[in-house]
């Protein structure tokens, strides 16, 4: 935040934290969504439809890469895997770590909702590793 001649100025996703840019619990339709996607599973598309509305209502799209980075912390935990795992260990039977954040990454793209930053619709600082303390 910066203060120019005493007006505050946000930074682009700035105040994209959980309860204030999007849900405490965000997306949970996309969970469901990454989840299939990453065992390589049929996508329903009801599933995939009501992600992509949940996604597409986070209305700060500066928000919508943090809340998918958010999520993915939200369903390591869920799935009792470790919160610094490495790429090749399995978050689940079928499902690698590496695997479920290309699936949560990719989500903006696949659901055709804007992200200002990122390559092609692709959240890709998700494939860099996280802190545990802020899953950023």
């Amino acid at each position: 935040m910066a203060d120019h001649h005493g007006q505050v100025v946000y930074t682009p996703g700035q105040l994209c934290t959980a309860g204030r840019g999007y849900p405490m619990y965000p997306l949970p339709r996309c969970r469901a969504l990454a989840k299939r996607q990453c065992a390589g599973g049929a996508v329903d598309e009801q599933v995939r439809q009501d992600c992509c509305r949940q996604l597409a209502a986070i209305d700060d799209s500066f928000c919508r890469c943090p809340a998918l980075s958010h999520m993915l912390v939200g369903m390591y935990k869920e799935l009792g895997a470790p919160a610094d795992g490495k790429p090749m260990d399995e978050v689940f039977p079928g499902c690698r770590r590496g695997d479920m954040k290309r699936a949560a990454a990719s989500l903006p793209a696949f659901c055709n909702v804007d992200i200002p930053i990122g390559i092609g619709g692709v959240c890709y600082w998700l494939s860099y590793p996280m802190s545990p303390m802020t899953g950023h």
